[in-house]
């Protein structure tokens, strides 16, 4: 959905890392990508330009060819974002500095598209600063630098410079061609499932696998926004470069939720909360005996209506899910927790890949939304929650 049919340009550089541009441009043309790559002379001794032209189904470029004389305008005029990924020092500083002495460098300033540099360098070397200031140069003039990575380098060294994930990088790439609506923008995202513990081992929960919640995250991400995570038992790998505070029982996500919500300016509370705990708990594993045992259920809080409470000028969008009057229901449930918007679903999408729900609004918007997938759900719901509330 996110990249099919964006013409994405590849410039690679001459670094060790070059090696792993290999799979992110398997990712992107799996995605339904057009890819194209332009090289430094350099950059030939870590990849060569058959694999790339086999994996891309494009030529690759590194030097003018008579026959296209023009070729650095051809490729900037055909792309959609050019990424510079893996860029060295060097070619950092040769674009900080508005130098082109090679086809990938005056490709890069024949470009007018969205521009990314993924850096990728030894620590002391990136670090420096005179190169953080050409780092700064470029994002002044607007280009996105992708954050590098603290681990081992293939100098044996550890420390910062390493070359982003591949789906950071991904990421990156979708959000560079996506509206920024929530530019700006902190988001509270709840995901996952609370536990509420009868002992050490045994809890009573819910089959909540996290799905949802985490593509709200990578939604409000493609648009600009800072998600701010609490994460409960969830089925889902949360990326490390998303700020995420883990919890167990809603006692716990309330209080996260509480410290948070005075910093941002939406709530997302997606999280499948468990509405009962043990009134009584025990500190040791419980021993299996004969005869029954009697638990009595009370009330957890309501994180949402505690939110609901305290609300100024955040955006409050709570979810539900209903076997049964699915809007009359979410709506009743809206107007008791003063919410924004409340988005509603059957049971049945509950660790589902596809998506089916009911955007319902303050102001009486009922809406259907069903998506092939939850990534897109997730998108569309962002999307319209920005369009309903802010003034875009």
């Amino acid at each position: 959905m996110f990249l099919s049919g964006k013409n994405i340009l590849i410039g690679i550089t001459g670094g060790i890392a070059a090696y792993k541009v290999y799979e992110l441009i398997r990712k992107l043309t799996k995605e339904g990508a057009n890819v194209r790559v332009v090289l430094t002379p350099s950059a030939l001794d870590f990849v060569t330009p058959t694999v790339l032209s086999t994996l891309t189904g494009n030529t690759p470029y590194w030097e003018w060819d008579y026959k296209k004389p023009l070729i650095h305008i051809e490729l900037a005029k055909w792309a959609d974002v050019f990424l510079v990924a893996p860029a060295t020092i060097n070619t950092i500083s040769k674009l900080a500095n508005g130098i082109a002495d090679n086809l990938l460098t005056a490709t890069w300033f024949a470009c007018d598209k969205p521009k990314l540099v993924a850096p990728a360098a030894n620590t002391v070397m990136f670090t420096d600063p005179i190169i953080q200031e050409n780092l700064r140069k470029l994002q002044k003039v607007g280009v996105e630098i992708i954050p590098t990575e603290s681990g081992l380098l293939a100098c044996g060294d550890l420390g910062e410079g390493k070359l982003a994930d591949i789906d950071l990088i991904r990421d990156y790439l979708v959000k560079s061609l996506t509206p920024q609506r929530w530019s700006g923008k902190k988001v509270l995202i709840t995901l996952g499932a609370t536990k509420e513990y009868l002992d050490p081992v045994r809890f009573i929960s819910n089959g909540s696998s996290g799905k949802m919640g985490l593509a709200l995250a990578k939604a409000i991400f493609y648009q600009g926004g800072e998600p701010l995570l609490v994460v409960g038992d969830v089925r889902v790998e949360i990326p490390k470069w998303f700020k995420a505070l883990r919890v167990e029982t809603t006692e716990e996500m309330l209080s996260a939720c509480l410290e948070l919500f005075p910093r941002v300016d939406a709530v997302f509370m997606n999280a499948a909360v468990t509405d009962y705990r043990f009134e009584k708990t025990f500190d040791r594993k419980l021993k299996k005996k004969e005869e029954e045992l009697l638990v009595r259920l009370v009330p957890t809080p309501d994180i949402l209506a505690e939110l609901g409470k305290r609300k100024g000028n955040q955006i409050l969008v709570g979810f539900a899910v209903e076997t049964d009057h699915l809007v009359e229901n979410a709506t009743k449930k809206l107007q008791r927790k003063n919410l924004d918007a409340i988005v509603v679903n059957p049971a049945k999408v509950m660790g589902s890949d596809t998506y089916e729900g009911v955007l319902i609004t303050k102001s009486g918007l009922v809406e259907e939304i069903k998506t092939p997938t939850k990534e897109e759900g997730a998108f569309y719901i962002t999307q319209r929650v920005a369009e309903l509330f802010f003034d875009l």
